[in-house]
């Protein structure tokens, strides 16, 4: 969250967590390419399951979940048999948030074609957006001794796994094998990058960074790793222009536009940082967290009703976010409306602890209007 005033009278530690994750690698332009030379082969052969197949793994790239879903489903209508496109498929239903039909079709998929690794590796993924870690680390595992040649994927998502689960040694050993399977790649440096600056060694941190940046310098993901790291060592003018150069190069980031959001409250300028939550929002009108960042901008700004509509539109989209809860409490009290503000406070106790600082917030924030 960017700390407001009331936070401040608060004495709250405000801080935000700008995790240094992979950014993916596969950019639009080719992305494209795989779009536009399937569609031929379509045009040509509209009972190609392959081509379809291609074609939804290439639109859920580029985060078109619908058209990723209508393609994974005409190449099962064409081929039930294939397991690929369960796979295919399984993937669009995780991106909308279809849990259980993602994992029915993880499920088919192995049974169909038991030898393609990385129908494994999506369900041990599923596992682990669930938050049952150690069912994706067996998931992950299984994958890598299913199809060792292809391991470097579920070796980076068992890392993230152990990391979840706070074993950073093991998360870090994955991450080094993943290095060797793959000496070309900035990623694992990028997630090794993330537990270094958690762990304060920021210099480290850099290093990694660097490192990604060295082996691939035209990729975005590690310009956006050494943003982060900038950030945190407090040098929102280095971070910046790192920013700039993340979204020059994957202009669709949305978390690249989120994050120099917040370089750019850190430089006091939030005007910008309202212009980049504005893309943001663009980008992703579904996603509740650009509407939340903005609306802490609006708030450091002084327009509290703006601020509010966003927030609004935030817990609509995703209802029970005890952060957005917490901070439109904030922003109520600002308001002189303590009736909704403590309303908003209560909500955030009554929901399942599952974040601390929201907790902590409104209790602090019930103690001040008593």
């Amino acid at each position: 969250m960017i700390c407001g005033s009331i936070g401040r009278i608060f004495g709250l530690v405000c801080s935000v967590t700008m995790a240094a994750t992979v950014v993916a690698h596969a950019d639009d332009a080719s992305n494209d390419r795989v779009i536009a030379e399937k569609t031929e082969i379509i045009a040509t052969d509209p009972t190609n399951a392959t081509a379809y197949e291609l074609r939804g793994e290439a639109y859920h790239l580029k985060r078109d979940w619908n058209r990723a879903l209508e393609d994974c489903n005409a190449a099962i209508r064409i081929d039930p048999n294939f397991g690929r496109a369960y796979n295919c498929r399984g993937r669009a239903y995780s991106a909308k948030g279809d849990r259980d039909r993602a994992m029915a079709d993880y499920n088919e998929a192995i049974r169909l074609d038991p030898g393609y690794g990385p129908s494994y590796t999506s369900r041990a993924l599923e596992y682990f957006n669930k938050g049952d870690f150690d069912l994706a680390i067996a998931g992950f595992t299984e994958a890598i001794a299913r199809n060792p040649k292809q391991a470097y994927s579920a070796l980076l998502r068992r890392g993230e796994a152990y990391e979840a689960k706070g074993d950073a040694d093991r998360a870090v050993a994955d991450y080094t094998e993943a290095m060797q399977r793959n000496p070309t790649a900035g990623a694992p440096y990028e997630l090794r990058s993330n537990i270094h600056a958690r762990k304060g060694e920021l210099d480290a941190a850099l290093d990694d960074c660097n490192s990604s940046v060295r082996l691939e310098p035209d990729k975005a993901g590690g310009h956006y790793c050494r943003a982060v790291v900038f950030l945190k060592k407090d040098e929102a003018d280095a971070a910046i222009r790192e920013f700039d150069e993340v979204t020059r190069m994957a202009p669709t980031f949305v978390s690249a536009y989120l994050a120099r959001a917040l370089a750019w409250h850190k430089m006091g300028d939030d005007k910008r940082a309202v212009a980049d939550c504005d893309e943001a929002v663009r980008l992703q009108p579904t996603n509740a967290t650009p509407y939340k960042r903005r609306a802490a901008a609006y708030r450091e700004l002084g327009e509290h009703d703006r601020a509010l509509a966003d927030y609004n539109e935030a817990l609509r989209i995703d209802p029970n976010n005890q952060d957005t809860l917490a901070n439109r409490g904030l922003l109520y009290m600002m308001m002189s409306d303590s009736k909704r503000a403590r309303a908003d406070f209560n909500s955030v106790l009554a929901l399942p602890p599952t974040d601390k600082e929201a907790m902590d917030t409104a209790r602090e924030g019930l103690g001040f209007l008593k």
